[in-house]
């Protein structure tokens, strides 16, 4: 079984990486699997640049369409509180680079910014499956719909969009798609029970088959490691309890909930409490009224399980997520977590048996689960394997190996 996926990236990003690992894990499984990116970032040979299946005149369209796309974006403003968008409007070959690899599979993963645009999915050649590491294949654009529900129907004046109509720009690449994948024959892998309701939900997937999978992780990278030793790797207190809190970009993403997070931290009672926070690039001037440590991005699986190992409490106060890799990466290390009810974060932290499920944009209840947490004595041990039975690479590939299995059985 020769499978290819197909991402925007191996390592840049959450989604690029939860795709990075299940391609690893199936590789350990015996399976033949490749990877056709963008932008690389590994040594791997299995991933290739796209650049590298692209002949010189087939790079000028590519570029051609990154830019429109780019400029397309820039002439729709969007609101302040709108999130990540992509169109994938504007078609060059990719298609033939992928059929090139003679996959029995292929495998999407993240492919927004125009990498894989929207009509050249239709001239993919092998089955499909797709693993919705967001909500972007539903959606007129946004890659996250925040309390918009138009995607169950159609899109159109776009909450996200300055200038919404019925015929704005998410009602364009609604029809885009609509056209393109009416007749599709794919298969939809959503990392949560949340994101494969809103799939089956949707105007564009409701007919197609819908299976969850959610994102693995390497038991031999995130695992529980002694905790004043990883405190030391960071210079961080001995004598506290440590609140984590992590997102590509720090505080700055609105989706990942930090308002929420400073206002609970407001009316911390826990005593000699402190706040850890990784992420952002550089420091970032922060009033908290609490102590607070700022470690800045980490790069690496090895220093990422070191500082969910110094903490007592992960929080992840998302406003909306397909799963959460950095919920299972903490769990897995035997660090128990708080998050929002409402999306897929809660197929991860089970309420009071991995941490604590707060309600939606609760601040006092988000304080009450943090202080909850605290106050408890964690096995750290059982959290780790019972995130393992569940989000194991051999699991998760297991999983996979038998979803491929069923769709090439089907096509004989």
């Amino acid at each position: 079984m020769k499978v290819l996926f197909v991402s925007a990236s191996d390592r840049i990003g959450g989604a690029a990486i939860g795709g990075y690992r299940l391609h690893q894990a199936l590789q350990r499984e015996g399976v033949h699997s490749e990877m056709l990116v963008l932008r690389k970032v590994t040594s791997d040979p299995t991933v290739h640049r796209l650049a590298s299946h692209l002949n010189r005149w087939r790079r000028i369209p590519r570029r051609l369409g990154a830019w429109r796309h780019s400029s397309q974006l820039s002439r729709n403003p969007r609101a302040i509180e709108s999130g990540y968008w992509s169109l994938n409007l504007f078609s060059y070959p990719i298609a033939a680079a992928i059929n090139s690899f003679d996959a029995d599979i292929v495998h999407l993963n993240w492919v927004g910014d125009n990498y894989l645009p929207i009509g050249e999915i239709a001239k993919i050649e092998a089955p499909i499956v797709w693993t919705l590491q967001d909500m972007w294949a539903l959606t007129g654009g946004c890659h996250y719909a925040q309390d918009c529900l138009a995607f169950q129907a159609g899109c159109g004046n776009c909450p996200q969009l300055l200038a919404a109509s019925v015929n704005d720009l998410s009602a364009r690449v609604m029809r885009e798609k609509r056209l393109a994948w009416s007749r599709l024959s794919l298969t939809v892998v959503a990392l949560s029970n949340w994101l494969a309701d809103c799939a089956r939900e949707s105007a564009l997937f409701k007919n197609k088959r819908i299976e969850v999978i959610g994102n693995p992780v390497d038991s031999m990278l995130y695992k529980p490691l002694d905790k004043a030793a990883a405190r030391r790797a960071f210079n961080l207190p001995l004598d506290k309890k440590l609140i984590l809190f992590g997102a590509v970009g720090g505080t700055s993403d609105r989706r990942k909930g930090f308002a929420y997070l400073r206002e609970a931290l407001g009316g911390i009672s826990a005593e000699n409490a402190e706040l850890v926070i990784f992420g952002s690039p550089q420091r970032e001037a922060l009033k908290l009224g609490i102590t607070t440590h700022q470690v800045g991005r980490l790069q690496d699986d090895v220093s990422l399980s070191l500082l969910y190992s110094a903490a007592d409490v992960y929080v992840l106060p998302t406003l909306q997520e397909a799963l959460g890799n950095t919920l299972v990466e903490a769990l897995a290390c035997g660090t128990p977590c708080v998050t929002f009810d409402g999306s897929g974060a809660v197929d991860v932290v089970q309420h009071q048996r991995a941490g604590y499920v707060a309600r939606l944009k609760d601040s006092a209840d988000l304080l009450a689960g943090i202080e909850w947490v605290l106050s408890k004595a964690w096995p750290r041990k059982q959290l780790q394997e019972r995130t393992l039975a569940r989000y194991g690479s051999r699991h998760i590939a297991s999983q996979a190996i038998k979803l491929y299995e069923s769709l090439l059985g089907d096509c004989q």
